[in-house]
C-alpha cells in the first residue's frame, strides 16, 4: 500500500524539517489513526486486517518519531541517508570534559538539599545551550552538513539527559 511507502513527513504532510507545527502532526495522526485503526476493519477479510495493523503500527511509529525532536533529527538524518556508526563516540575533549563537570555538578547538588537557586542556574544554562544546537543543527541541515547535524545532535543529547536528571530536584 503507497501509505507505508512513504516517509514519516509525507505521511503527516508536514515539511521535513526539525521544527514541526505539532498540533497538525496530532490532528492528522488523530484523523489517520480513525481511518485505518484495526478495529475498524474487525469483520474484513485477513488481508485487509493484516494491511490495517501494519498501517496503523506505522502511523504510531511515525507519531512517536516526530513528536520527540532527537527522533525527528535521527530521522531527518535516516532519509537523507546519513548512516550513523553508533558505536562510533563523540570525541570533542572539551565538550567531554564539560560533562564530567556537569556531572559533578549535578551529583553534588543531589546531596545540597538547599539547591534550588543553583538547580534553577544550571538549567537555564543547560536549556540556553541546547537552544544554540538546535539552530546549529537547523543550519547545518540547511548545508547539508550531516556529520555536524549528527555531533551537534550528540550534544544535544548529553544537555537532554542532564536536565532529566534535574528535574526531580526542580519539582521539590
Amino acid at each position: 500500500m503507497d501509505i507505508l511507502k512513504k516517509n514519516y513527513f509525507e505521511l503527516f504532510g508536514l515539511p521535513v524539517s526539525t521544527q514541526l507545527d505539532l498540533k497538525h502532526l496530532d490532528e492528522k495522526f488523530t484523523i489517520l489513526q480513525k481511518q485505518f485503526h484495526p478495529d475498524k476493519f474487525s469483520s474484513s477479510s485477513d488481508t485487509e486486517k493484516r494491511i490495517a495493523l501494519q498501517i496503523s503500527s506505522y502511523l504510531n511509529d511515525g507519531y512517536i518519531t516526530l513528536r520527540e525532536y532527537i527522533t525527528r533529527v535521527e530521522y531527518i538524518l535516516k532519509i537523507r541517508e546519513f548512516n550513523t556508526d553508533e558505536s562510533k563516540t563523540l570525541f570533542d575533549k572539551e565538550f567531554l570534559e564539560e560533562q564530567i563537570e556537569l556531572n559533578e555538578s549535578i551529583e553534588l547538588l543531589r546531596i545540597d538539599k538547599k539547591y534550588n537557586d543553583k538547580v534553577s542556574i544550571l538549567t537555564n544554562d543547560l536549556s540556553a545551550k541546547m537552544e544554540a544546537l538546535v539552530e546549529s543543527i537547523n543550519n547545518y541541515l540547511l548545508q547539508t552538513e550531516y556529520e555536524m547535524v549528527w555531533k551537534s545532535l550528540a550534544k544535544y543529547k548529553f544537555y537532554h539527559n542532564h536536565l532529566i536528571e534535574l528535574e526531580p530536584m526542580i519539582r521539590q
